[in-house]
């Protein structure tokens, strides 16, 4: 199966699929030049099959020569590897993968597709023009930055489904520690920290019916795109978008499949790297409510545990700030 959509110049949208042709011709390219004879030959697919293939490879950044008597030569992949990361993804079980120049909300997007029909898939935007973070806030998402979604079945009850949040904030800051050798942090309940300000955050949403629940998974990071004050981005390091978003995706699948037999040494890795918040005083904001208190890790459950006035505070969501 393969699709292809030019929403406009800019605008692009490649759905991949595991079995899709254009995979199979990329796979092929890369071994060196090749004729269209010898592509559909070796695919047992036809000539025609093979230029749609290509020509699709070209819509997603990649530059793809040809010359009458000499075939087809994969000559330069663009910034963000496209295929590159599908193929990571359909290693990790991945059934579709999406990519788009741009898109509304990498999480709505899927959300929507959930409803349609479950699916494994994950879909990537280099800008996004409605990025979401919790409770309907804005999440600025220019390009440059790394936005990307996925889905994951639930297979745990219902109240551990925080557990999946923190989780993935783990699998994300231990992702960018290890490609840019820098001090990210965690902050409860879902923000990446760098040198005291946000790099990035997770948004987790259920969709779904009762019998079958699902999780979109929303990962965005500031990588280098431009960030208002009280945030940061990754310009400190030599980074690309693509060599992120394969260590984030590698992190999060590894993390995600220890659920939940591993919890416990995932809650511990979680209290390790939000060491820059425990003993600090912070005040959180939950269902009309404020807590004060002093930070001392995550229960459990992943509840914010707080100390205050001798007491014990569990608090299961809201916003945290520091006081």
């Amino acid at each position: 199966m393969s699709e292809k959509i030019r929403v406009s110049d800019q605008k692009v949208k490649v759905k991949i699929t595991r079995n899709d042709t254009s995979l199979s011709v990329f796979r092929a390219l890369r071994k060196g030049r090749l004729s269209g004879a010898e592509i559909a030959n070796s695919l047992g697919i036809s000539r025609t099959a093979v230029w749609k293939a290509i020509e699709k490879i070209r819509s997603s950044g990649y530059t793809v020569e040809s010359k009458r008597g000499r075939g087809y030569v994969l000559t330069k992949t663009p910034e963000f590897p496209v295929y590159e990361v599908a193929e990571l993804c359909f290693s990790k079980g991945v059934e579709e993968f999406y990519f788009f120049s741009e898109v509304d909300s990498t999480n709505s997007f899927l959300k929507n597709l959930i409803s349609e029909r479950p699916v494994r898939a994950v879909a990537v935007a280099l800008e996004q023009t409605a990025g979401r973070g919790r409770l309907g806030r804005v999440w600025v998402s220019k390009r440059g930055g790394l936005y990307l979604s996925l889905t994951h079945r639930v297979s745990m009850n219902l109240d551990e489904i925080p557990r999946i949040t923190l989780c993935t904030g783990v699998a994300v800051c231990k992702a960018i520690q290890n490609v840019c050798n820098c001090d990210a942090s965690l902050k409860w309940p879902n923000d990446i920290i760098l040198n005291g300000k946000k790099l990035g955050g997770i948004l987790c949403e259920l969709c779904g019916e009762s019998d079958s629940v699902w999780v979109i998974i929303g990962i965005g990071v500031n990588v280098k795109n431009e960030v208002p004050e009280n945030a940061i981005n990754l310009s400190i390091c030599d980074v690309t978008v693509g060599d992120l978003c394969k260590s984030v995706l590698n992190s999060v699948f590894h993390h995600l499949s220890e659920l939940p037999e591993k919890w416990d040494a995932i809650r511990e890795e979680w209290i390790k790297l939000a060491e820059p918040m425990l003993g600090r005083k912070v005040e959180v904001y939950s269902a009309g409510k404020r807590y004060t208190g002093i930070s001392r890790g995550i229960d459990d459950s992943g509840a914010l545990l707080l100390e205050s006035n001798g007491k014990k505070i569990r608090v299961f969501s809201g916003d945290c700030f520091y006081v």
